[in-house]
């Protein structure tokens, strides 16, 4: 099957990605994360992918990183074993801290990581209303992390009518378990929004064993997630929204590559906060304060004696005040201005509390002229620790219509981003308090082209990656472990290429398409990243109220770095290119939907991080019933 696949898009010169679950945004809609306020996307520059409602219903029991897997330039790393595993994280050959996840466009993040990344295993696809993943440099806009993208998590919010509600459930293999209940309203200038979800599942082992008696213990998950929003309008110049989220989870996991374990997991983050709005004759004034609070524990034997546990707590918090002025200065000309505060801190047992706060003006001008349109912006990073730092971005686009029905759209950027060193980096136990952050500087180009029944984009990108944070070991006089943190000289240069297409046969049959090409320039390992990788679907209605979905992904060739426990040195091991196709279907009747997936349908087995195993086929139904 594969190679005919293969074959038949190859001679499109591009390969299929799938209409109902994964798509380029269309040029009537709206999106908001490469400017920070709401623009037609014929008026960004910038490649932008968006997730809707619909589109995260119809791959129903998947988690947040199975649908990001299936973006071009994403590749997901943990996703394909237990519900529990540990989720990474790379766009365009860069590592996850090149990556920055907001959720309802704030920042979010562990302090106590070493890198500072989000863990997405926090989060339930039933509480989340849309995702925008937008891929290059953009850190003018948000800050540290978003160097290589940015993924925008948006949550549900209150509906317009009096009062509406969804309840359902879902199971699937491993007596995986999802309820979820869903009510809100908006009652004169009053809204309200509640969604609380469970999870649950009995797992397998994530390490494999290699004795083939398969005598490894199950490593289960099971996770709730409770959201609330309450929302006033004072006027129609004036509103206030304050939001409140508990996400919790627990999970099982081994003692690592093809090692057993009984070692557990807990995780816990809550989160609050206000989002006053001020509305004027042509502008507007927004601000998001939050506090999040991120408790992590870990129970695991202790190394010398297995007999004991040991446990390691992480506490962490962080406090974000964003201020957006949004405002027309002429018909042509918008300025987005704005200041960010960000403060971080994590401590633990024994441990003395770390902290560090920054303070970033930026300012961001967007130039609307007809067709043509471009976005110039700077941010001044000013962090207590190291000090300032410059960054920008300039973004022209520029759309030509080649008559009625067809659209050319071309698109260029450059940018410069950061990453400030973590806590853990300046004031762990290995910290240097000399570091400066990580420097990028992006290039991508592209074009586009729409109509009615097709959508075709293809786009070039360049990325050089400096001032890398490492790690070196040394040993004092006495051969005692002294390695610490530093800013390496070596560089990384990274490019590629994303194809994306999209054709509308018909009213009730669709077919889309994805190819990326991601390459590093100095003969740097990009390691768990594919060189090439591309998928197929076809996405049918036959009735009305029904539909049916086929996916394909095919991830190429990897290297892994694997610890080699003869020679206790690292080796590069090849993990061989591995090919997954998807079944989903649903059925409505009036309220009422009844959906069911089978995933890995060929049953496929492969290696996606070794020394662990991967899911083969599985199922999941699912019922929900709105009011």
């Amino acid at each position: 099957m594969r190679n005919y696949l293969i074959i038949a898009f190859a001679c499109m010169g591009w390969t299929v990605k799938a209409q109902d679950s994964l798509r380029t945004v269309n040029l009537d809609e709206v999106v908001i994360t490469g400017t920070k306020t709401e623009v037609p996307i014929e008026k960004s520059g910038k490649t932008i992918f968006k997730l809707t409602r619909k589109d995260i219903e119809a791959n129903s029991g998947k988690s947040v990183a199975d649908l990001l897997n299936e973006v071009p330039g994403v590749q997901m790393d943990g996703n394909f074993g237990p519900v529990g595993t540990n989720i990474s994280y790379f766009v365009r050959g860069a590592p996850g801290k090149r990556t920055l996840i907001l959720i309802d466009g704030i920042p979010f993040n562990d302090p106590s990581g070493i890198d500072q990344t989000y863990d997405l295993r926090l989060l339930n696809l039933n509480q989340v209303e849309s995702i925008e993943i937008l891929k290059g440099g953009l850190s003018s806009l948000y800050g540290t992390g978003a160097a290589a993208g940015v993924i925008n998590i948006t949550l549900k919010k209150p509906g317009k009518e009096e009062l509406t509600g969804n309840i359902g459930v879902e199971y699937g293999s491993f007596n995986t378990w999802s309820p979820h209940l869903g009510i809100g309203g908006t009652r004169s200038a009053l809204s309200y929004f509640f969604n609380g979800s469970y999870r649950s599942s009995d797992g397998f082992s994530a390490a494999q064993d290699q004795s083939g008696t398969n005598n490894f213990d199950k490593d289960g998950f099971k996770s709730y997630n409770i959201l609330a929003r309450v929302g006033y309008d004072f006027s129609e110049l004036f509103k206030l929204g304050v939001t409140a989220s508990l996400d919790d989870f627990d999970t099982d996991f081994d003692g690592g590559a093809f090692s057993d374990g009984d070692h557990t997991s807990e995780y816990r983050q809550w989160r609050v906060g206000l989002s006053p709005k001020l509305k004027w004759h042509n502008g507007k004034l927004k601000a998001d304060l939050f506090y999040s609070k991120l408790d992590r524990l870990f129970n695991s034997p202790d190394f010398l004696d297995p007999s004991q546990r040991f446990i390691d707590d992480y506490d962490s918090e962080n406090i974000q005040a964003d201020f957006v002025l949004d405002q027309n200065l002429n018909s042509n000309l918008k300025l987005i201005g704005g200041l960010n505060y960000q403060g971080m801190s994590y401590s633990q047992p024994a441990v003395r509390e770390e902290n560090f706060s920054t303070m970033d003006p930026y300012v961001s001008l967007i130039f609307d002229q007809s067709n043509f349109n471009i976005q110039l912006g700077s941010r001044v990073n000013n962090h207590s620790e190291y000090g300032s730092h410059l960054v920008y971005n300039f973004n022209p686009s520029y759309i030509h219509a080649i008559d009625d029905i067809k659209d050319l759209k071309f698109i260029s950027s450059w940018s410069t981003s950061f990453i400030a060193p973590s806590l853990f980096q300046l004031y762990g136990p290995f910290g240097n308090l000399e570091l400066k952050p990580e420097e990028s500087a992006s290039v991508e180009a592209g074009f586009g082209f729409f109509t009615s029944q097709v959508k075709l984009n293809a786009v070039y990108f360049f990325r050089k990656d400096e001032n890398l944070i490492d790690f070196r070991s040394s040993f004092d006089n006495q051969g005692n472990f002294a390695g610490e943190y530093f800013n390496s000289v070596s560089e990384i240069e990274t490019d590629g290429i994303e194809l994306d297409a999209g054709y509308i046969i018909s009213s009730s049959l669709n077919i889309a398409a994805n190819y990326t090409y991601v390459q590093s320039r100095n003969d740097i390992v990009l390691y768990r990243i594919p060189e090439s990788k591309y998928g197929a679907s076809i996405s049918w209605q036959p009735v009305e109220s029904a539909s049916i979905g086929l996916k394909y992904l095919h991830t190429g060739d990897r290297i892994q770095q694997v610890f080699n426990n003869t020679t206790f040195a690292v080796d590069n091991v090849k993990t061989e290119a591995f090919d997954l196709l998807d079944l989903t279907g649903s059925y409505r009747v009036k309220d009422l939907i009844i959906r069911a997936s089978i995933n890995n349908l060929t049953n496929e087995a492969y290696t996606a991080i070794v020394g662990f195993n991967t899911i083969g086929r599985n199922y999941r139904v699912g019922v929900s019933y709105g009011f």
